[in-house]
Protein backbone atom coordinates (compact mmCIF):
# COMPACT_ATOMS: atom_id res chain seq x y z
CA UNK A 1 0.00 0.00 0.00
CA UNK A 2 1.18 3.46 -0.79
CA UNK A 3 1.94 5.73 1.53
CA UNK A 4 0.99 9.65 2.22
CA UNK A 5 1.74 11.70 4.56
CA UNK A 6 -0.26 15.16 4.82
CA UNK A 7 2.07 17.18 6.36
CA UNK A 8 0.85 20.47 7.85
CA UNK A 9 3.74 22.88 8.26
CA UNK A 10 3.36 25.95 10.62
CA UNK A 11 6.13 28.54 12.38
CA UNK A 12 7.48 28.18 15.60
CA UNK A 13 5.77 31.19 16.91
CA UNK A 14 4.60 32.41 20.29
CA UNK A 15 1.18 33.58 19.24
CA UNK A 16 -1.73 31.14 17.25
CA UNK A 17 -1.50 30.84 13.45
CA UNK A 18 -4.87 29.45 11.90
CA UNK A 19 -4.37 27.75 8.42
CA UNK A 20 -7.96 27.66 8.27
CA UNK A 21 -8.99 30.79 9.04
CA UNK A 22 -9.64 33.96 6.86
CA UNK A 23 -10.81 31.98 3.25
CA UNK A 24 -7.78 29.34 3.84
CA UNK A 25 -4.96 31.67 3.59
CA UNK A 26 -4.90 32.14 7.17
CA UNK A 27 -4.66 34.53 10.01
CA UNK A 28 -2.35 35.40 13.00
CA UNK A 29 -3.44 36.05 16.28
CA UNK A 30 -0.99 38.79 17.85
CA UNK A 31 -3.07 41.00 19.57
CA UNK A 32 0.09 43.46 20.63
CA UNK A 33 3.45 44.94 22.05
CA UNK A 34 2.87 44.74 26.13
CA UNK A 35 2.82 42.11 28.50
CA UNK A 36 -0.92 41.89 28.81
CA UNK A 37 -1.34 41.81 24.81
CA UNK A 38 1.39 39.16 24.94
CA UNK A 39 -0.27 37.08 27.38
CA UNK A 40 -3.68 37.08 26.03
CA UNK A 41 -1.81 35.92 22.11
CA UNK A 42 -0.48 33.24 24.50
CA UNK A 43 -4.15 32.12 25.90
CA UNK A 44 -5.76 32.28 22.66
CA UNK A 45 -2.70 29.82 21.03
CA UNK A 46 -3.60 27.42 23.89
CA UNK A 47 -7.42 27.72 23.83
CA UNK A 48 -7.66 27.97 19.68
CA UNK A 49 -6.42 25.09 17.34
CA UNK A 50 -7.56 22.88 14.41
CA UNK A 51 -6.18 22.64 11.33
CA UNK A 52 -7.68 23.33 7.90
CA UNK A 53 -11.10 21.61 6.74
CA UNK A 54 -9.97 20.83 3.89
CA UNK A 55 -7.13 19.01 4.61
CA UNK A 56 -8.89 16.90 6.81
CA UNK A 57 -11.07 16.44 3.43
CA UNK A 58 -8.26 15.57 1.31
CA UNK A 59 -6.77 13.10 4.13
CA UNK A 60 -10.43 11.33 4.02
CA UNK A 61 -10.60 10.93 0.29
CA UNK A 62 -7.18 9.66 -0.28
CA UNK A 63 -7.51 6.98 2.48
CA UNK A 64 -10.87 5.89 0.73
CA UNK A 65 -8.92 5.66 -2.15
CA UNK A 66 -6.86 2.66 -0.19
CA UNK A 67 -3.77 4.49 0.47
CA UNK A 68 -2.06 4.84 3.77
CA UNK A 69 -2.41 8.40 4.85
CA UNK A 70 -0.76 9.78 7.86
CA UNK A 71 -0.86 13.78 9.21
CA UNK A 72 1.95 15.20 11.12
CA UNK A 73 2.44 18.65 11.81
CA UNK A 74 6.39 18.02 11.72
CA UNK A 75 8.82 16.19 9.12
CA UNK A 76 9.08 12.94 10.17
CA UNK A 77 13.08 11.97 8.89
CA UNK A 78 12.85 8.16 10.04
CA UNK A 79 9.84 7.83 7.62
CA UNK A 80 10.04 7.38 3.96
CA UNK A 81 6.76 8.30 2.25
CA UNK A 82 5.54 7.69 -1.63
CA UNK A 83 4.16 11.26 -1.58
CA UNK A 84 3.76 14.43 0.45
CA UNK A 85 0.47 16.60 0.52
CA UNK A 86 0.96 20.29 1.98
CA UNK A 87 -1.70 22.61 2.79
CA UNK A 88 -0.75 26.18 1.95
CA UNK A 89 -1.32 29.11 3.83
CA UNK A 90 0.29 32.68 3.07
CA UNK A 91 1.53 33.41 6.72
CA UNK A 92 3.44 30.09 6.56
CA UNK A 93 4.54 30.10 3.18
CA UNK A 94 8.60 30.57 3.97
CA UNK A 95 8.02 28.41 6.02
CA UNK A 96 6.39 25.43 4.15
CA UNK A 97 8.64 26.78 0.99
CA UNK A 98 11.59 25.36 3.57
CA UNK A 99 10.21 22.13 4.04
CA UNK A 100 9.61 21.90 0.08
CA UNK A 101 13.29 22.34 -0.62
CA UNK A 102 14.15 19.67 1.67
CA UNK A 103 11.97 17.26 -0.29
CA UNK A 104 12.65 17.74 -3.59
CA UNK A 105 16.42 17.71 -2.50
CA UNK A 106 15.46 14.01 -1.78
CA UNK A 107 13.49 14.03 -5.10
CA UNK A 108 10.30 12.94 -3.36
CA UNK A 109 6.55 13.54 -4.81
CA UNK A 110 5.23 16.86 -3.37
CA UNK A 111 1.34 18.03 -4.07
CA UNK A 112 0.63 21.47 -2.62
CA UNK A 113 -3.47 22.34 -1.76
CA UNK A 114 -4.91 25.34 -0.26
CA UNK A 115 -6.42 29.12 -1.62
CA UNK A 116 -3.19 30.30 -1.30
CA UNK A 117 -1.26 27.74 -3.21
CA UNK A 118 -4.61 27.72 -5.57
CA UNK A 119 -4.08 31.97 -6.20
CA UNK A 120 0.09 32.22 -6.60
CA UNK A 121 0.95 28.50 -7.61
CA UNK A 122 4.14 29.46 -9.12
CA UNK A 123 5.67 30.28 -5.40
CA UNK A 124 5.71 26.31 -5.09
CA UNK A 125 5.81 24.80 -8.56
CA UNK A 126 8.95 26.98 -8.88
CA UNK A 127 10.40 24.76 -5.78
CA UNK A 128 9.83 21.53 -7.23
CA UNK A 129 5.89 20.61 -6.00
CA UNK A 130 3.13 20.54 -7.80
CA UNK A 131 0.13 22.40 -7.20
CA UNK A 132 -4.05 21.18 -7.17
CA UNK A 133 -5.75 24.43 -7.69
CA UNK A 134 -9.58 24.23 -6.50
CA UNK A 135 -10.66 22.38 -4.06
CA UNK A 136 -8.20 19.54 -3.85
CA UNK A 137 -10.37 16.76 -1.91
CA UNK A 138 -12.54 16.45 -5.27
CA UNK A 139 -9.79 15.45 -7.16
CA UNK A 140 -8.15 12.92 -4.69
CA UNK A 141 -11.66 11.54 -5.01
CA UNK A 142 -10.56 10.33 -8.35
CA UNK A 143 -6.77 10.17 -7.21
CA UNK A 144 -6.20 6.42 -8.45
CA UNK A 145 -2.81 6.54 -9.34
CA UNK A 146 -1.24 2.64 -8.14
CA UNK A 147 2.30 4.19 -7.87
CA UNK A 148 3.82 6.91 -8.57
CA UNK A 149 6.35 7.19 -11.40
CA UNK A 150 4.52 8.59 -13.54
CA UNK A 151 4.09 11.63 -11.17
CA UNK A 152 6.19 13.86 -13.16
CA UNK A 153 4.09 13.36 -16.04
CA UNK A 154 1.56 15.55 -14.12
CA UNK A 155 0.78 18.42 -14.99
CA UNK A 156 2.51 21.52 -12.86
CA UNK A 157 -0.52 23.03 -11.52
CA UNK A 158 -3.63 21.31 -11.95
CA UNK A 159 -7.05 22.84 -12.54
CA UNK A 160 -9.76 21.73 -10.23
CA UNK A 161 -13.32 24.08 -10.69
CA UNK A 162 -15.71 24.98 -7.90
CA UNK A 163 -19.19 23.22 -8.50
CA UNK A 164 -18.64 19.80 -7.26
CA UNK A 165 -21.76 18.26 -4.94
CA UNK A 166 -20.54 18.65 -1.25
CA UNK A 167 -22.45 15.83 -0.54
CA UNK A 168 -20.04 13.69 -2.50
CA UNK A 169 -17.54 14.23 0.30
CA UNK A 170 -16.80 11.19 2.58
CA UNK A 171 -16.18 12.51 6.61
CA UNK A 172 -13.17 14.34 7.18
CA UNK A 173 -10.60 12.32 7.99
CA UNK A 174 -10.44 13.66 11.75
CA UNK A 175 -10.06 9.94 13.07
CA UNK A 176 -6.93 9.93 11.27
CA UNK A 177 -5.84 13.97 12.64
CA UNK A 178 -6.99 12.75 16.27
CA UNK A 179 -4.06 10.40 16.24
CA UNK A 180 -1.46 13.63 16.28
CA UNK A 181 -3.63 16.59 17.65
CA UNK A 182 -7.03 16.90 19.27
CA UNK A 183 -8.10 19.93 17.47
CA UNK A 184 -9.77 22.07 20.24
CA UNK A 185 -11.65 25.71 20.68
CA UNK A 186 -12.25 25.74 24.25
CA UNK A 187 -14.39 29.31 23.95
CA UNK A 188 -17.23 26.53 23.10
CA UNK A 189 -16.49 24.12 26.17
CA UNK A 190 -14.23 21.44 27.40
CA UNK A 191 -13.49 18.57 24.72
CA UNK A 192 -12.28 18.29 21.32
CA UNK A 193 -13.75 20.79 18.68
CA UNK A 194 -14.67 19.53 15.24
CA UNK A 195 -14.77 22.13 12.02
CA UNK A 196 -17.83 21.59 9.47
CA UNK A 197 -19.52 22.79 6.30
CA UNK A 198 -23.14 23.09 6.28
CA UNK A 199 -22.44 25.25 2.67
CA UNK A 200 -19.83 26.71 0.59
CA UNK A 201 -19.67 29.49 -1.40
CA UNK A 202 -19.77 33.17 -0.90
CA UNK A 203 -21.57 35.61 -3.54
CA UNK A 204 -21.56 38.91 -1.18
CA UNK A 205 -19.52 42.25 -2.41
CA UNK A 206 -16.80 42.02 0.12
CA UNK A 207 -14.71 39.34 -2.28
CA UNK A 208 -12.94 42.78 -3.39
CA UNK A 209 -10.54 42.04 -0.30
CA UNK A 210 -11.64 38.48 0.77
CA UNK A 211 -10.34 35.38 0.19
CA UNK A 212 -12.92 32.86 0.78
CA UNK A 213 -13.77 32.79 -3.18
CA UNK A 214 -9.87 32.33 -3.84
CA UNK A 215 -10.98 28.31 -2.64
CA UNK A 216 -14.52 28.01 -3.19
CA UNK A 217 -16.28 30.35 -5.74
CA UNK A 218 -19.15 32.67 -5.48
CA UNK A 219 -21.46 30.40 -5.69
CA UNK A 220 -23.38 29.59 -2.55
CA UNK A 221 -23.53 25.34 -2.19
CA UNK A 222 -25.67 23.68 0.59
CA UNK A 223 -25.02 20.52 2.13
CA UNK A 224 -28.04 17.91 2.80
CA UNK A 225 -29.45 19.06 6.15
CA UNK A 226 -29.64 15.38 7.61
CA UNK A 227 -26.05 14.39 6.45
CA UNK A 228 -24.72 17.21 8.13
CA UNK A 229 -26.56 16.05 11.70
CA UNK A 230 -25.13 12.85 11.19
CA UNK A 231 -22.45 13.86 10.78
CA UNK A 232 -22.11 15.42 13.87
CA UNK A 233 -23.75 12.86 15.59
CA UNK A 234 -21.16 10.31 14.33
CA UNK A 235 -18.43 12.61 15.79
CA UNK A 236 -20.07 12.72 19.39
CA UNK A 237 -20.31 8.37 18.83
CA UNK A 238 -16.83 8.31 18.13
CA UNK A 239 -15.06 10.57 20.03
CA UNK A 240 -17.73 12.44 22.55
CA UNK A 241 -17.61 15.45 20.49
CA UNK A 242 -19.98 18.07 21.28
CA UNK A 243 -18.10 21.11 20.27
CA UNK A 244 -18.44 22.18 16.08
CA UNK A 245 -17.40 25.26 14.72
CA UNK A 246 -18.96 25.66 10.88
CA UNK A 247 -16.78 26.86 8.76
CA UNK A 248 -19.35 28.24 6.26
CA UNK A 249 -17.89 31.96 5.10
CA UNK A 250 -20.86 33.28 5.75
CA UNK A 251 -23.28 30.44 7.72
CA UNK A 252 -26.96 31.70 7.10
CA UNK A 253 -27.11 33.08 3.59
CA UNK A 254 -30.07 30.97 2.61
CA UNK A 255 -32.24 31.40 5.47
CA UNK A 256 -34.37 28.16 4.69
CA UNK A 257 -32.11 25.74 4.82
CA UNK A 258 -30.37 27.56 8.20
CA UNK A 259 -34.01 27.90 9.70
CA UNK A 260 -34.74 23.92 8.80
CA UNK A 261 -30.70 22.90 10.02
CA UNK A 262 -31.02 24.36 13.18
CA UNK A 263 -34.61 23.32 14.16
CA UNK A 264 -33.17 19.94 13.06
CA UNK A 265 -30.18 20.07 15.22
CA UNK A 266 -32.62 21.09 18.18
CA UNK A 267 -34.22 18.17 17.98
CA UNK A 268 -31.16 15.93 18.74
CA UNK A 269 -31.06 14.37 21.89
CA UNK A 270 -27.38 15.55 22.04
CA UNK A 271 -27.18 18.91 23.17
CA UNK A 272 -24.46 20.41 20.71
CA UNK A 273 -22.31 23.50 21.71
CA UNK A 274 -21.42 25.65 17.79
CA UNK A 275 -19.79 28.15 16.96
CA UNK A 276 -20.53 29.92 13.42
CA UNK A 277 -19.51 32.91 11.42
CA UNK A 278 -21.97 35.26 9.58
CA UNK A 279 -23.30 38.34 8.78
CA UNK A 280 -25.42 40.65 10.96
CA UNK A 281 -28.12 41.20 8.28
CA UNK A 282 -28.98 37.58 7.86
CA UNK A 283 -29.89 37.79 11.60
CA UNK A 284 -33.68 38.84 12.91
CA UNK A 285 -35.36 37.81 16.34
CA UNK A 286 -36.84 34.34 14.86
CA UNK A 287 -33.11 33.24 13.66
CA UNK A 288 -31.74 34.26 17.42
CA UNK A 289 -34.74 32.44 19.28
CA UNK A 290 -33.22 29.40 16.75
CA UNK A 291 -29.57 30.13 17.61
CA UNK A 292 -30.63 29.71 21.20
CA UNK A 293 -32.98 26.54 20.56
CA UNK A 294 -29.89 24.72 19.03
CA UNK A 295 -27.17 25.46 20.97
CA UNK A 296 -25.19 28.27 18.80
CA UNK A 297 -23.05 29.84 21.72
CA UNK A 298 -20.88 31.87 19.70
CA UNK A 299 -21.26 34.06 16.81
CA UNK A 300 -18.70 36.00 14.45
CA UNK A 301 -19.98 38.68 12.91
CA UNK A 302 -17.74 41.17 10.55
CA UNK A 303 -18.35 44.84 11.84
CA UNK A 304 -15.15 46.02 9.94
CA UNK A 305 -15.46 49.59 10.94
CA UNK A 306 -17.20 52.63 12.47
CA UNK A 307 -17.17 54.96 9.93
CA UNK A 308 -19.94 54.95 7.16
CA UNK A 309 -18.01 56.22 4.89
CA UNK A 310 -14.87 53.57 5.15
CA UNK A 311 -17.32 51.09 4.95
CA UNK A 312 -18.48 52.12 1.85
CA UNK A 313 -15.25 52.71 0.14
CA UNK A 314 -14.33 49.06 0.79
CA UNK A 315 -17.64 47.59 -0.75
CA UNK A 316 -18.70 46.09 2.13
CA UNK A 317 -22.51 45.91 2.99
CA UNK A 318 -24.05 46.20 5.64
CA UNK A 319 -26.67 47.34 7.99
CA UNK A 320 -27.50 50.82 9.90
CA UNK A 321 -25.22 50.96 13.01
CA UNK A 322 -28.21 51.11 15.52
CA UNK A 323 -29.96 47.90 14.13
CA UNK A 324 -26.34 46.22 14.88
CA UNK A 325 -26.23 47.60 18.20
CA UNK A 326 -29.18 46.08 18.66
CA UNK A 327 -28.55 42.79 17.18
CA UNK A 328 -25.91 42.34 19.32
CA UNK A 329 -27.31 42.94 22.23
CA UNK A 330 -30.78 40.61 21.63
CA UNK A 331 -27.77 37.81 20.51
CA UNK A 332 -25.72 38.27 24.18
CA UNK A 333 -29.08 38.44 25.95
CA UNK A 334 -30.18 35.14 24.57
CA UNK A 335 -26.55 33.54 25.87
CA UNK A 336 -25.40 33.90 22.38
CA UNK A 337 -22.23 34.90 22.63
CA UNK A 338 -20.55 37.42 19.76
CA UNK A 339 -17.12 37.74 18.60
CA UNK A 340 -17.53 41.29 16.61
CA UNK A 341 -14.61 41.61 14.27
CA UNK A 342 -13.17 45.35 12.74
CA UNK A 343 -10.44 46.42 9.98
CA UNK A 344 -7.98 49.13 10.97
CA UNK A 345 -6.32 50.93 8.41
CA UNK A 346 -8.62 50.26 5.44
CA UNK A 347 -7.57 51.77 2.22
CA UNK A 348 -9.40 55.11 2.63
CA UNK A 349 -8.89 55.23 6.99
CA UNK A 350 -7.41 57.71 8.46
CA UNK A 351 -6.74 58.11 12.79
CA UNK A 352 -9.62 60.09 13.31
CA UNK A 353 -12.10 57.00 11.55
CA UNK A 354 -10.00 54.29 13.26
CA UNK A 355 -10.43 55.48 16.98
CA UNK A 356 -13.91 55.61 15.70
CA UNK A 357 -14.30 52.02 15.16
CA UNK A 358 -12.31 51.77 18.13
CA UNK A 359 -14.81 53.82 20.19
CA UNK A 360 -17.90 52.18 18.32
CA UNK A 361 -16.47 48.15 19.37
CA UNK A 362 -16.97 49.46 22.73
CA UNK A 363 -20.63 50.64 22.35
CA UNK A 364 -20.78 47.24 20.58
CA UNK A 365 -19.81 45.68 23.79
CA UNK A 366 -19.52 41.79 22.75
CA UNK A 367 -18.33 38.67 25.06
CA UNK A 368 -15.25 39.20 22.35
CA UNK A 369 -13.98 41.59 20.21
CA UNK A 370 -11.06 40.99 17.40
CA UNK A 371 -9.16 43.99 15.47
CA UNK A 372 -7.02 43.21 12.45
CA UNK A 373 -5.21 45.25 9.77
CA UNK A 374 -6.38 45.54 6.82
CA UNK A 375 -4.36 43.26 4.33
CA UNK A 376 -4.92 43.03 0.26
CA UNK A 377 -4.02 39.40 -0.32
CA UNK A 378 -2.63 38.08 -3.39
CA UNK A 379 -6.10 36.88 -5.51
CA UNK A 380 -7.93 39.39 -4.65
CA UNK A 381 -9.34 43.09 -6.55
CA UNK A 382 -8.02 44.98 -4.15
CA UNK A 383 -4.37 43.39 -4.52
CA UNK A 384 -4.04 44.51 -7.86
CA UNK A 385 -5.00 48.06 -6.85
CA UNK A 386 -2.09 48.02 -3.96
CA UNK A 387 0.65 45.59 -5.63
CA UNK A 388 2.82 48.11 -6.06
CA UNK A 389 2.70 49.44 -2.73
CA UNK A 390 3.33 46.38 -1.06
CA UNK A 391 6.06 46.76 1.80
CA UNK A 392 7.26 43.31 2.22
CA UNK A 393 8.61 40.76 0.34
CA UNK A 394 8.04 38.42 2.85
CA UNK A 395 4.24 36.31 2.51
CA UNK A 396 4.10 35.42 5.94
CA UNK A 397 4.18 39.44 6.69
CA UNK A 398 0.37 38.74 5.28
CA UNK A 399 -0.93 38.24 8.78
CA UNK A 400 -3.36 40.90 9.62
CA UNK A 401 -1.14 42.86 12.17
CA UNK A 402 0.82 44.96 10.71
CA UNK A 403 0.65 47.22 7.56
CA UNK A 404 2.15 46.04 4.58
CA UNK A 405 1.32 48.32 2.01
CA UNK A 406 2.12 52.15 1.45
CA UNK A 407 -1.11 53.76 3.33
CA UNK A 408 -2.01 57.03 2.44
CA UNK A 409 -3.31 58.62 5.87
CA UNK A 410 -0.96 55.80 7.82
CA UNK A 411 1.85 54.63 8.78
CA UNK A 412 3.10 51.11 10.36
CA UNK A 413 4.11 52.54 13.58
CA UNK A 414 0.59 54.65 13.35
CA UNK A 415 -1.62 51.11 12.88
CA UNK A 416 0.30 49.11 14.95
CA UNK A 417 -0.50 51.76 18.15
CA UNK A 418 -3.84 51.75 17.23
CA UNK A 419 -4.07 48.19 16.95
CA UNK A 420 -2.55 47.78 20.32
CA UNK A 421 -4.84 51.06 21.53
CA UNK A 422 -7.87 48.95 20.54
CA UNK A 423 -7.16 45.65 22.26
CA UNK A 424 -6.06 47.57 25.96
CA UNK A 425 -8.75 49.86 25.54
CA UNK A 426 -11.42 47.09 24.59
CA UNK A 427 -10.32 44.50 27.19
CA UNK A 428 -9.64 46.84 29.94
CA UNK A 429 -12.56 48.42 30.17
CA UNK A 430 -14.36 48.43 33.13
CA UNK A 431 -17.69 48.33 31.23
CA UNK A 432 -16.64 45.49 29.44
CA UNK A 433 -14.63 43.30 32.49
CA UNK A 434 -18.01 44.29 34.00
CA UNK A 435 -19.88 42.50 31.24
CA UNK A 436 -17.85 39.24 31.26
CA UNK A 437 -17.54 38.99 34.37
CA UNK A 438 -21.26 38.81 34.47
CA UNK A 439 -21.49 36.37 31.99
CA UNK A 440 -19.39 34.16 33.24
CA UNK A 441 -21.46 33.81 36.64
CA UNK A 442 -24.59 33.01 34.32
CA UNK A 443 -22.28 30.60 32.11
CA UNK A 444 -21.46 29.01 35.47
Amino acid sequence: MLKILLLDIYPNKNYRISKDQNGGYGTANDYGDNIFLKLLSLYIKKTIDYPPLFAAHAIAELHNNNFDVKYSRTLEKEVDYDLYVIPSSIVCYESEIEVIKKLNAKKKNIFVIGPFASSKPELYTDYGAKVISGESEFYFKDFKLKNFDNFNNLPEVIYHKHNYNLDDLNYPAWDIVFKKIKPVMKLLGKGSTIPINASRGCPYSCFYYCTYPKQQGRKLRLRNIDKIVKEMEYWHEKFGTKNFIFRDPVFSINKKHTSELLEKLASSTIKFNICIETHLKNIDDEMISLFKKSGIKLVYVGIESGDADVLLDSKRTTIAFDEQIYKVKKLEENNVKVKSMYILGQPTDTLRTCLKTINYSKKILSTYAQFSIFTPYPGTPVFEEYKDRILTDKYEDFNQWKLIFNHNNLNTSEVRNLLNKAYLSYYLNPKWLFFYLKRKLIDN
